[in-house]
């Protein structure tokens, strides 16, 4: 018996109703046929995943290059922070809001960045925001007063933050599955690259050449980014239907589908995932977790100048402890997740496999997370040796891979943008409060209260790791999204 299997040929419908616009229509065509070349299985060229591997690889450099842009443009920022409170003559309290409004802005954002990207493309959108993060780095370094500062860096956050989520879908754009995993590690290798070396560079800029040097770098950085965005980058978000009506090209599927049916740009969309409970109980654990690293950052600069003493070089280099210890953190956290889930998968079988598994591996660090940084807030408290605060800081914890494994690909970075589009509204409202609330009752009782919200937010993730496979199954997200 001959084999068969279910495609798609481009058929041409005359009827008026179709307005001469092709249709495609699953029907089955004998392995015989495509043997004699009645369909064609020619691949399109303007596909990027058909690149050569030259001209993906040149698309991709330039990517990761850009990827540090956004937590170089976070970080370099904080050892600067006592330069600028003494040079606009403000309070602690202003500085957090310049801090406070970036992250916010930070969150925000991708969520229409990226959902626009997805709609229209990448390239136009991505020299936009690199041209508005370069004019805004350059009017950050000739601001006149703090409040010019202040609006010129969330201006400075639409920009940087969107260039994560760009590449993000540029790596989707032009690798098939198997291969992402490598690019990917590329692109996440080019943030944590910006994670160590922004405060290093913040601290050494405006320890030797003032403040206004970190915005003269950023300015530059982005200058460089935007000749090599604008020229060696080519559009990589691919639509197949724009091609269908001059090349058959055959696919896998047994539904029907009409090319005339395209995406809407729909800016509210991504908050219906907030209906799912599995999605935003981790949501919520996730935003306690950033909220802890997000305080830490801005308590830093100030507690350890005032207790320790230290210059602007060498508070850059204080971040090291909790920058190389969220790095090791990821790493072997994503390693003991992955083996947990091969683990159950050689016992039981990949079928039976589901993403509630990966909870699993987080209690020990989550334990950890809570106890070191409790002692942390208490060792600045009582003003112990300050080898003890980097100790304690050298902990961090995520759930990103379950979050990304629960639901369908197309839906990850949906899910992601929603998830750090709450979690920096919340950190935003906690780092603007951590003044009063630290003069007011002390930095040990700002790390208690901080750590028993994440230590509540972890029955939420109990549920979720109970019942998180039920609720799933439950839902339809696409028919919902």
């Amino acid at each position: 018996m001959t084999e068969k299997k279910a495609f798609i040929e481009v058929i041409d419908d005359s009827l008026p109703s179709s307005q001469n616009k092709p249709s495609l229509i699953s029907r089955n065509i004998d392995q015989d046929d495509i043997a004699t070349s009645n369909v064609s299985m020619k691949l399109s060229t303007k596909d990027p995943k058909n690149w050569t591997n030259k001209k993906k690889f040149s698309v991709l450099f330039i990517s990761s290059f850009a990827i540090p842009i956004l937590p170089i443009s976070i970080s370099i920022y904080y050892p600067a922070l006592i330069a600028i409170r003494e040079y606009f003559n403000t309070t602690q309290f202003i500085v957090n809001i310049s801090v406070g409004l970036f992250i916010l802005f930070m969150g925000f954002i991708p969520l229409v960045v990226g959902s626009y990207a997805n709609i229209y493309g990448r390239k136009n959108i991505y020299i936009l925001v690199m041209l508005i993060f370069t004019i805004s780095s350059m009017l950050c370094a000739i601001a006149k007063n703090i409040w010019i500062l202040i609006v010129m860096r969330t201006l400075q956050a639409f920009g940087s933050s969107s260039v994560q989520f760009i590449g993000s879908g540029i790596v989707t754009d032009i690798y098939i599955s198997k291969e992402r995993e490598q690019a990917n590690t590329k692109i996440l290798l080019g943030f944590y690259f910006g994670e160590l070396t922004g405060p290093i560079i913040g601290g050494l800029l405006t320890e030797f050449l003032g403040w206004h040097s970190i915005f003269w770098f950023l300015s530059i950085y982005g200058s460089i980014l935007l000749l090599l965005i604008t020229f060696f980058i080519p559009e990589t978000l691919y639509n197949s239907s724009s091609e269908i009506s001059s090349t058959p090209i055959p696919m896998i599927t047994g539904s029907i589908t009409n090319s005339s049916n395209t995406k809407q740009f729909n800016l509210l969309s991504p908050f219906k995932l907030l209906f799912y409970p599995n999605i935003i109980l981790t949501i919520i654990y996730n935003t306690t977790a950033w909220m802890l690293i997000y305080v830490l950052h801005i308590i830093i600069p100030f507690s350890f100048t005032n207790i320790y003493n230290l210059s602007s070089l060498y508070i850059g280099l204080v971040f090291l402890a909790p920058g190389i210890g969220c790095i090791i953190g990821s790493i072997l956290g994503s390693h003991y997740s992955d083996y947990l889930i091969n683990k159950y998968e050689e016992k039981n079988g990949k079928e039976e496999s589901y993403p509630e598994l990966r909870l699993k591996s987080i209690w020990i660090g989550v334990l950890l997370t809570i106890i070191s940084f409790y002692i942390f807030g208490w060792i600045l408290e009582r003003r112990v040796d300050i080898i003890w605060p980097l100790i304690m800081m050298f902990i961090a914890n995520s759930t990103i891979a379950y979050t990304t494994d629960s639901y369908p690909e197309e839906f990850n970075v949906s899910i992601l943008a929603i998830g750090d589009a709450i979690s920096t509204l919340i950190s935003t409202i906690v780092i603007i409060l951590t003044v009063p609330i630290a003069n007011e009752f002390g930095v040990g009782w700002l790390f208690t209260a901080l750590t028993s919200i994440v230590l509540l937010s972890n029955i939420l993730i109990i549920l979720v790791y109970f019942k998180g496979r039920k609720w799933r199954e439950n839902q339809n997200i696409n028919e919902d999204l």
